[in-house]
Formats: C-alpha cells, structure tokens, sequence
C-alpha cells in the first residue's frame, strides 16, 4: 500500500466525502450518454408515404403498413419508393410523427447512408478527443478539464439544433464526440483518485450511463421534433455546471504538480467530512519523488514491448480484438435500437434498463467465478442471441417479441462483457507495459465504435443483417477469451518476460523491484490506470 492510500484508509476508504465526489461527478455520465446516443431518434426514419402505386396491391405504398405486414423486408419495398435515379419518388412525404435529420434533409434512397455515415463521424471525434484530452489533463488538472470541456459541449451539443445541412450537423456532430470522448476520461478518473484499490471496482461499475439511456428515451418520447429533442437534452444539462463549488481537484494531481498545500486543504476538508483525524502527511512528499521515478522509468517502454513474448503477443491480440468487439457491438446494438418492432422508446428504455444487472452481475462474480468464466459466459451470450435472431429469420418465425428479448439479452451480455474484459485486461499487461497495452486496446475500442454504424447501415439490405455480423463478432471473441490465462487471485506480472528472439534493452528489464512491485499510483492521464471495472460505454 503507497502512502497516499494510506492516507486515505485512514481518513475511510469510502466515506461520505467520497461518496459526495463519485455521485457528483458520475451525474456527468447522464448527459454524456444523451450526447452519445442522441442518433438513436435524431437518425431515425419516420413513417412514409408515396404517390407511387404498388404493382401488387393497386395501393399506395407507405411504409406504416408495410411494416406491419412484413418487418423483415422494409428495405426492399422501401426501394419501389426511389427512382432509378435514386431520387423520392414524386409525392413522397414523410409524416409527423417526429422529426429527425432523414426527414429534415431527405436522407433516403441515395443518400440513405449518409445518418450512419455522419455517426460514425462523430465516433472519431470520440476517439480524438480522448486522446487530446489526456495530455490537457496532466497539464491543467482534472476538475478544470471536466468542467471546460463539458460547458463546451453544452455550447456546441446546443447549436447543433440550428445547423441549416446535414455537412454543417456533421461537423458539429465531429465536436460533440470529441468533447464526450475527453470528458469522458476525466470524468472516469477523477472520483478514482478519491479512493482505495478496493472501492475501484465499484466505482468503476457503477455509474448513471445506463440511467441516461433510460432517459433519453422519455426525452424522446416527449419531444417528438429533433430540434427540440437536441436543445432539451443540451440545455437540461447546464445544472451540472453548479456542482464546480462542490467537487474538488484530485489530490494526486495535486501533488504530482508540487501543490501539497492545495492537496492538504482537500485531505483535511475529507478528514472533517468523513469524521477522521488528520494523518501525518509529511510521507507524501516521498511518495511523489517514488512514482516520478516510476513514470519516468515505464516511458522507457514501447508498443513493441507488448510483442515481447509470444504469451503477451497472444493476450494482446486477443483482449485488443476483445475491445473492439465489446464497442462495435454495444453501439451496435444501441444505434440499431431504432429498427426493432414495437414501441422505439420503450425498446431504448428497456436497452438502457438492462445494463444495470449486468454490471452488478459483474461486480458480485467476477472474483469468485473467475475472470475468464465472467468474460466468456457474457459475449458468448451476446452471440448466441443476437445470432438466434437471424435464425428465428430464416426459420421465418414471426415472434417480433421473442425477437426484442433476444436483442436485449445481447445488450446485456455484451455490457458485462466489456466490464469484465477490462478488468481482465488490466490483470494481464504487465506493469511496466500496462498502459501501453491498455492504451492499444482503447485505440480499438475506439474503432470499433467509429465501425459499429456501419454495421447498422446493413440493416436496410436485411434487418436480421447487422444482429447476425454482431452475434459472430461476439462469439468469436468468447472462443478466443477460454484461451486466456486467468488472473484472479494472482499476483500482477510485474515484468517482461522476453523471447530470446527479440532484440529488446535487457538492462531496462533489470529495474529494481522495489520500481515494479506495485501499480504506478500516479501516471499521465492519457495512460490512467486500468486495474478497474468499467460501465459500458465509458472506455478510456
């Protein structure tokens, strides 16, 4: 145990002080997720009806009562609504159920890629703020950085509402992801920095991302027009702003930057708070000069370290392409949400609903069950069901709600999936190359999602198409997880275990073990620390 827990067992692990800091800034997560997820109604198709005769019925097509007849095969009377030129029809209009940008732009037939398209814009503006957010963080501290990107976020999440064409949306869509995606980092760390290793588990489970799921769908249902929904979700969020005179700066960046002052008029304030005398804190200062000495020794390391071996070669490959599945997957199947049968907004409540005993299934066995059992049982159960919708297709079983409970038991499965398979992966990198490893899994995380509305879009060929591209992404990822080592209970690989083949600096690998017993405490947050459990569309 360093130091600076000691400090904090001392002053109570998780005491009320704590508790304040992680309900406070864990609210952020309800609004990011409205940001997020936002395309799940503002890319929606609205009901339709054309001008053009069907050549079978005599009827006007419309795609209200084709959807009633035949879910599966929307697309393909849809297309007798565009011309061969791919423009509408004559006479096509959508109705006024709600609104959304395919509506506002006429983003069909032709241009019917062009709502996935502008979502997984905004994917890589995840990806790039994330990345960009890191080093920002280091430099100018935690609660700043939550707080200014987040009230630019409100800025440009809002003006999105009056953006006059779907290139000029698509841009402010690109600034949004960035600015949720750098949020996002600080916003997972920060109460981190609050707590022992013991309360990280739970602080990293549970969260309120699924809650703004759940009540992105009651926006929606409220606000039909998809500029109301975008200026509703965005300026309902200004109240966080007013939580800046209650939460703190991190005192472990504190300290990393030298202001122990500042750090101790925090840890005396959580003292008083959480009823506790001061401790002695005169051993922070070695605590400090320790893990400056660690930091500077770990960036020694590269990503070709994570090749070292043909063991670490092996996990990486394998819990990078475990990231990647979990995000394009659980995106995935929030963006396709919108294509179920039945009520859209209860369908995207329910999605969001069954997050939460997913992530407390992971948080109760992950320990005793094991890492690798946790993590296979979860994506394989992702595949299976959202495989078996594609089989309950071709067996032509009109069951639309057998359907919806597959999909929502895939949600769930992959949700704890990707839980569990960050702790795993967090307990596999060794020491001196965790972040590094951790970083290369987020990197294909990030991917993953910028993919995942691409997956979406080959719903319009055939509905079953995407549940069945996410069912064998998942099930191969189960298979290849059974061939991980399993981690739980046993000591954290501390150094490399280096092929004889590989040229590699010996003399690095010779630290002393005093250097790599222990996870560094204190590290850049663009390589945070990742020996914890993450929500679901939370990845750093």
């Amino acid at each position: 145990m360093s130091e600076y827990e000691a400090v904090l067992t001392d002053l109570r692990p998780f005491g009320p002080y704590q508790i304040r800091v992680f309900i406070l800034v864990s609210a952020f997560e309800t609004p990011l997720a409205w940001a997020m997820l936002l395309p799940i109604f503002t890319s929606a198709k609205p009901p339709w009806t054309c001008g053009l005769v069907s050549m079978d019925t005599g009827y006007s097509v419309n795609s209200t009562s084709l959807r009633a007849s035949n879910s599966s095969n929307v697309s393909a009377v849809e297309a007798t609504a565009c011309l061969p030129s791919g423009q509408l029809c004559p006479g096509m209009r959508f109705s006024d159920e709600f609104t959304s940008i395919l509506s506002e732009w006429g983003l069909v037939c032709s241009r019917s890629y062009i709502p996935n398209l502008i979502t997984s814009i905004q994917m890589v503006g995840v990806l790039v703020g994330a990345v960009a957010t890191g080093q920002l963080a280091d430099l100018l501290g935690r609660k700043k950085m939550l707080f200014v990107e987040y009230t630019l976020l409100l800025v440009v999440w809002f003006g999105s509402a009056f953006a006059n064409s779907w290139e000029l949306y698509a841009a402010f869509r690109f600034i949004v992801g960035a600015l949720v995606g750098g949020t996002l980092v600080v916003n997972f760390v920060l109460p981190l920095e609050f707590v022992t290793p013991a309360w990280r588990t739970f602080c990293g489970c549970i969260g309120f991302w699924a809650v703004g799921l759940m009540t992105l769908a009651l926006w929606a249902f409220f606000m039909r027009d998809w500029r109301h929904l975008t200026m509703a979700t965005s300026a309902s969020g200004v109240f966080l702003l007013f939580t800046w005179w209650f939460i703190p700066e991190s005192p472990r960046w504190l300290l990393s930057q030298g202001r122990f002052k500042d750090a101790e008029r925090i840890l005396t304030a959580m003292a008083a708070t959480n009823k506790r005398p001061l401790p002695d804190l005169s051993p922070l200062q070695l605590f400090v000069e320790r893990e400056h000495r660690k930091i500077a020794e770990q960036k020694k390391y590269s990503y070709f370290h994570l090749c070292s071996s043909w063991k670490l070669t092996r996990g990486s490959l394998f819990l990078m392409y475990g990231w990647f599945v979990s995000s394009s997957v659980y995106y995935g199947l929030n963006f396709n949400s919108k294509n179920l049968s039945g009520d859209r907004y209860l369908n995207v409540f329910l999605s969001g609903l069954v997050e939460i005993p997913a992530l407390l299934f992971v948080a109760l066995v992950n320990n005793s069950l094991g890492r690798r059992k946790t993590t296979t049982l979860l994506i394989m159960m992702a595949g299976v069901f959202c495989f078996s919708i594609l089989i309950l297709d071709v067996a032509d079983v009109k069951l639309t709600s057998l359907t919806l409970v597959f999909a929502l038991l895939g949600k769930a499965g992959i949700s704890g999936g990707w839980a569990a398979v960050q702790v795993f992966s967090a307990e596999t990198f060794p020491t001196v190359v965790r972040n590094i490893g951790i970083g290369a899994c987020s990197m294909a995380a990030r991917i993953g999602g910028i993919v995942a509305p691409q997956i979406v879009f080959l719903g319009d060929i055939h509905k079953p198409v995407p549940f069945a591209v996410f069912g064998v992404l998942s099930l191969v990822c189960g298979v290849l997880m059974m061939f991980m080592s399993e981690t739980a209970g046993a000591p954290l690989p501390d150094q490399l275990h280096v092929s004889t083949t590989l040229s590699i600096n010996h003399t690095v690998l010779a630290q002393d073990a005093d250097q790599n017993r222990t996870l560094t405490e204190h590290q850049p947050l663009a390589e945070v620390n990742m020996e914890n459990c993450f929500s679901a569309g939370q990845e750093v």
